[in-house]
């Protein structure tokens, strides 16, 4: 059976895909391209805007045409938060939500064999979260250690979609790092949609697992991924200091600097926050990469709400940011806000800030020439045999040559892997010097 695969959305739902597509693999499918004919699709779908909706329709609408007779599976967040409207799509041949998705082989092959199915798999909201280490298609290893959210962002739709907080046992994440590291994961990166709040349900937190992965004797360098501002405490940043297996990369959403476009949004911290924070990360360490999100155009920002938004920018240490432009997305508090930016502004607006990131971003990467780094590679370069991307620690992609005298056998063995759509690990490189 062949078998495609399309993912929308965050890096947990990359995880997500990830599970499933190698699951596929060790169940005998054929995975082959989104573009081509396949017995079975699965759409793993994002809700947070309403093109992120539409698009997974679409998507529906074309698997199907592509071959009239495969199944197409619609699952994840979309699928949970408007499952009565989306039962309505004839093409939609299987509705799965997120407490089901990694059930989606076992519906597929059920239909196989019984020609009859019943489309309709949402149940109460849970994250999905894979017990043990599922492997990876890329060069790190993407371990996803919480799911749910149990906050109320007036914006956001994904509590309704993945439910409340839950997170694995520490001991099962740190056999997930072992399994990694043992695969030859030379870096594992820690994800989910909250997550600061891993660990509430057992007694733990982030940092405390955090200092467990790093007693692994000789283990992988850790990224972790999107934290609040004030989800960033002392011992944490302790260890960015004294622990060379930490990334120094971290994402924070800020969203706004302006303290109350922050209280409609319903976030819980002030914008000075942010500053603090992060001249903290740059004091343990200086070659630090901080990503940002904000939000450009949330009801009721004003200019003078936007001014204090750059100010608090032009301020503040950080790498590089993510622009995006409000949308509203029925279902949520701020669907009803107003006074509304029109569309102009937001697009002049996101302008302006996208311009203080390039200018920000390369003022960053010029203080890291002439400094030595680590890279983890990650896939040849397009139309190259020996040059290889990758990313160093801090998150600098790189070009680079595959280490010396095993160049022609990686490239080969990767080659081989990729036409075969096997999962694989890439080597790394110590004391490359960034230029």
């Amino acid at each position: 059976m062949k078998i495609a695969f399309k993912t929308f959305g965050c890096r947990a739902n990359s995880n997500d895909t990830d599970s499933l597509y190698l699951e596929a693999i060790r169940r005998g499918y054929t995975p082959v391209d989104e573009n081509e004919s396949a017995d079975a699709y699965v759409i793993n779908t994002c809700t947070v805007t309403e093109n992120a909706d539409r698009d997974a329709r679409h998507q529906a609408n074309r698997f199907k045409r592509q071959n009239q007779g495969a199944l197409v599976a619609l699952v994840g967040c979309y699928a949970q938060v408007a499952r009565d409207e989306l039962l309505k799509l004839p093409e939609v041949d299987f509705l799965v939500g997120t407490a089901n998705k990694f059930k989606t082989l076992d519906y597929f092959e059920e239909a196989f064999r019984t020609k009859t199915w019943s489309r309709d798999h949402v149940e109460e909201a849970k994250g999905f979260l894979p017990e043990h280490f599922p492997g990876s298609r890329n060069a790190r290893a993407t371990i996803k250690i919480q799911d749910g959210c149990n906050y109320k962002c007036s914006f956001c739709i994904i509590p309704e979609a993945r439910g409340r907080s839950r997170s694995l046992p520490l001991e099962t994440v740190l056999n997930q790092v072992r399994e990694a590291h043992r695969q030859g994961f030379r870096e594992v990166v820690l994800t989910g949609i909250h997550l600061a709040h891993y660990g509430w349900d057992h007694n733990t937190d982030l940092a405390n697992l955090l200092q467990a992965i790093f007693e692994i004797p000789e283990g992988p360098r850790v990224r972790v991924s999107t934290l609040d501002p004030f989800e960033i405490p002392e011992n944490l940043i302790q260890l960015l200091k004294s622990q060379p297996r930490l990334c120094p990369h971290f994402h924070i959403a800020l969203q706004s600097g302006n303290d109350e476009v922050l209280q409609k949004m319903r976030r819980l911290y002030k914008a000075k926050e942010f500053a603090d924070v992060t001249a903290k990360l740059q004091m343990a360490n200086p070659d630090t990469f901080v990503g940002v999100d904000v939000i450009v155009g949330f009801p009721g920002e004003g200019e003078k709400e936007f001014r204090d938004t750059v100010k608090m920018l032009e301020d503040s240490y950080w790498t590089k940011l993510h622009v995006f432009s409000f949308s509203a997305r029925r279902g949520t508090v701020a669907a009803s806000l107003s006074p509304v930016v029109p569309d102009d502004v937001i697009s002049e607006r996101s302008q302006t800030l996208r311009e203080l990131s390039q200018k920000r971003y390369e003022e960053f990467l010029k203080s890291q020439i002439g400094k030595e780094k680590n890279v983890i590679l990650e896939k040849l370069a397009k139309g190259e045999k020996e040059v290889w991307q990758g990313h160093t620690e801090n998150y600098i992609p790189t070009l680079t040559l595959s280490p010396s005298g095993t160049t022609k056998s990686v490239c080969k063995l990767v080659l081989e892997k990729m036409a075969g759509d096997k999962m694989w690990t890439a080597p790394s490189l110590e004391g490359v010097t960034v230029h």
